[in-house]
């Protein structure tokens, strides 16, 4: 093993370990996040939440945690 692959597994590791905290802490919403939008795209965008028995917050919170998951875009 070479220290590239320890410092692999150290990494990757890590990141399980903050997914982890972030999930289990999911419902403790402590922060703001704002952000400027088309009207017409929120519009549109909070109708199909709706529609789906869900809010826009709660699709957003799932694509970045989706993308936390993943690591990149």
């Amino acid at each position: 093993m070479n220290i590239d692959h320890l410092y692999d597994i150290a990494r990757n590791s890590l990141k399980q370990q903050n997914l982890h905290k972030i999930k289990s802490n999911a419902s403790n919403l402590d922060d703001v996040l704002t952000f400027r939008v088309n009207s017409a795209l929120k519009k549109e965008f909070s109708k199909i939440c709706k529609d789906n028995q869900s809010s826009a917050s709660s699709e957003l919170k799932r694509y970045m945690l989706k993308i936390v998951e993943q690591g990149s875009l």
